[in-house]
C-alpha cells in the first residue's frame, strides 16, 4: 500500500476578505511522483477530529509559509517580520503535538523546520540580514544558493555520502536557539542551522530550504525517499 502522507495546509485571508486553506502544488506533485498518497490536512483546531485524521496517516510533512509570532519566544515583533495567519500557526503547532503522540515520521521544509524548533522550545532569528556575518539567504522575493556542511555522524550524511551540498535558499528567518531533543546536523557557511534531526524518534528530518522545488538534485529525491520509506514501515 502507498504510504499516506499528510501535508499541513497553509491558511490566509484573501483580498476579498474570505479565509482559505491551500497548498503549493509542489508538495503533492513530488509525493505522488515518488509513489506516496498525499493527503492535505485541514487546518482544524478540533483535537478529536485531528486525532482521527492522524490515525489514517503514515507520516506528516510540515510545509513552508510566512513567519512565526516571536512572542512564542518572548521577543517583540521585528518590523520585517511577516506573520503567519494565527490559525495556521496554531494548527501547525497542534498538528506537531498530536503527530508526536502517534510517533509518526515527520519531515519539515522551510517554515516546517522553524515550527518544529519552536515547538521544542527553541527560538528564531526574525530577520537574518540583521545578524552579524550572515550570508545572503534570500527571501520570498528572490532565491539564492549557498553551501551546507553536513555532520559526519548524521543520518543525512550517511544517506548522501558527502559532507557538503549546495542548496537553493529563500528565507529571511532561521534557527537561533536550538530546541530541546533536536540535533543540528547541517549548517551554512555562516553557522546557521539548515538541517535538524531528532535522535530516538522514529524519523524526523527538517531542512531550511525548499527541496520540493529542487528535485533535479539527487539529494532532494534521496531525502524524500528516506522519509517515505520510514512512513511505509508504519503500514507494511
Amino acid at each position: 500500500m502507498k504510504p499516506r502522507i499528510g501535508i499541513g495546509m497553509n491558511y490566509r485571508m484573501t483580498e476579498e476578505g474570505a479565509e482559505c486553506a491551500y497548498l503549493d502544488h509542489h508538495y503533492f506533485d513530488v509525493l505522488a511522483s515518488l509513489g506516496a498518497m498525499p493527503i492535505p490536512v485541514i487546518p482544524t483546531e478540533d483535537v478529536i477530529l485531528l486525532d482521527a485524521i492522524i490515525k489514517e496517516l503514515d507520516g506528516v510533512l510540515f510545509t513552508g509559509g510566512l513567519d512565526i509570532d516571536p512572542s512564542l519566544w518572548d521577543q517583540d515583533l521585528h518590523e520585517e517580520t511577516r506573520l503567519l495567519h494565527p490559525r495556521r500557526q496554531r494548527f501547525d503547532l497542534l498538528l506537531y503535538e498530536q503527530v508526536q503522540k502517534h510517533r509518526l515520521p515527520v519531515m519539515g521544509i522551510c517554515l516546517g523546520i522553524q515550527i518544529i524548533n519552536v515547538a521544542h522550545g527553541g527560538s528564531l532569528h526574525q530577520y537574518l540580514p540583521d545578524v552579524n556575518d550572515q550570508i545572503d539567504h534570500g527571501d520570498e522575493e528572490h532565491t539564492t544558493q549557498h553551501t551546507v556542511t553536513l555532520e559526519p555522524k548524521s543520518q543525512i550524511h550517511d544517506w548522501l555520502g558527502i559532507e557538503e551540498i549546495t542548496v537553493p535558499s529563500c528565507h529571511q528567518q532561521g534557527i537561533d536557539r536550538l530546541g530541546k531533543q533536536l540535533v543540528a546536523v547541517g549548517r551554512s557557511e555562516d553557522g546557521l542551522v539548515e538541517v535538524i534531526e531528532r535522535p530516538k524518534y522514529p524519523f524526523l528530518l527538517a531542512v531550511q530550504w525548499h527541496i520540493e522545488r529542487d528535485m533535479i538534485q539527487p539529494l532532494s529525491r534521496t531525502i524524500f525517499e528516506k522519509f517515505l520509506n520510514a512512513a511505509g514501515s508504519q503500514n507494511p
